[in-house]
């Protein structure tokens, strides 16, 4: 049976799959590896994937190491391991899932199909799930970099050195880059609430220990139904997902009453369908979960009610965009 290998690269945020139908794989920086890794941390041969009898063989030749998941931890192969996909290795800032591609499914031939008739998929076969979804943003980012293309690279490197063990550890189902931030879902509330709060604990850590510029970011977290799309690699899409991205932007003009004003910036959002999940877990963690108002968000027919998750880093620059509701022209 051929292999599915799905490989991440955790610098740029790319997802690349490929097939292979062969019993033996070869991962690294030779041109003739079956997956090519370049990169000065990866062996020419750094390891062999080979299929034995009920289960692979894991062929570790590399200088700098090939590590295997287990639970939350990376743990470094010494040798050989036999383990059963699926599953993954990290190769340095790659990771690499492996896993037995699907049986083909047989169809039966049908009648000529003109090819520029439009073709709608099913939705039944596009995988719904109701998960928890957290959007961040890495605010001024655009700003940062016309003024300093490098800082700009640097800040958005740090920002996924931070988060992305975090969300690792709170077991994200998906992951997806957005260039100025990322689209993160769980399928836990409480996960994804824990997730948002500790990421914002260590950028907030970070930001009081460097000569550099601070990371600014808002935070956006919702709950309902995502849909699984492979399109290019695998996505994630839906009415749910873009009431996340619109809630992590939102700023008080798009409310018809502000009942709680809240920052611009450096900020936890939810929706009040996340706050319901989740209102138990925040008082027993000691936060504070607000109501801002019901907010019409651009593309979004029903308005939607926002909560502002304090926590000890909430800031008093609150959104003073309210204030021109009402201010006069300037002529």
């Amino acid at each position: 049976m051929p292999w599915n290998i799905r490989i991440k690269d955790h610098e740029s945020g790319t997802v690349t799959e490929q097939t292979v139908d062969q019993p033996t794989v070869h991962i690294g920086r030779d041109p003739n590896s079956d997956v090519l890794l370049k990169h000065d941390r990866v062996s020419r041969r750094h390891v062999e994937i080979r299929k034995i009898d009920g289960g692979v063989s894991v062929v570790d030749s590399s200088s700098n190491g090939t590590f295997m998941r287990k639970a939350r931890a990376w743990i470094r192969i010494e040798g050989t391991a036999e383990l059963s996909p699926p599953f993954i290795l990290r190769i340095a800032h790659w990771t690499v899932k492996i896993e037995d591609a699907p049986a083909p499914v047989a169809v039966e031939e049908e009648a000529e199909q003109a090819w520029d008739e439009s073709i709608m998929i099913p939705a039944a076969s596009l995988g719904r799930r109701t998960e928890a979804i957290l959007v961040f943003d890495l605010c001024e980012s655009s700003l940062i970099a016309s003024n300093d293309d490098h800082m700009a690279y640097h800040l958005k490197q740090r920002l996924t050195q931070i988060a992305e063990p975090v969300l690792d550890e709170y077991e994200r189902r998906f992951f997806k880059s957005t260039g100025d931030g990322f689209l993160a879902t769980f399928d836990d509330t409480d996960k994804a609430l824990n997730a948002a709060i500790k990421v914002e604990d260590h950028i907030q850590y970070r930001n009081q220990r460097t000569s550099n510029l601070p990371i600014h970011y808002r935070i956006a977290l919702h709950y309902g139904d995502v849909w699984a799309i492979s399109a290019g690699g695998e996505d994630v899409h839906g009415h749910d997902v873009n009431v996340t991205f619109r809630i992590e932007g939102v700023q008080s003009p798009a409310f018809t009453e502000v009942i709680e004003l809240f920052p611009k910036r450096d900020r936890i959002l939810c929706s009040g369908r996340f706050q319901h999940a989740v209102q138990d877990t925040v008082e027993r963690l000691s936060q504070e979960c607000v109501h801002c108002g019901a907010a019409t968000l651009k593309g979004i027919t029903d308005p939607v009610d926002i909560f502002w998750l304090k926590t000890k880093y909430s800031i008093v620059d609150l959104d003073s965009t309210l204030a021109l509701r009402s201010a006069p022209v300037p002529r």
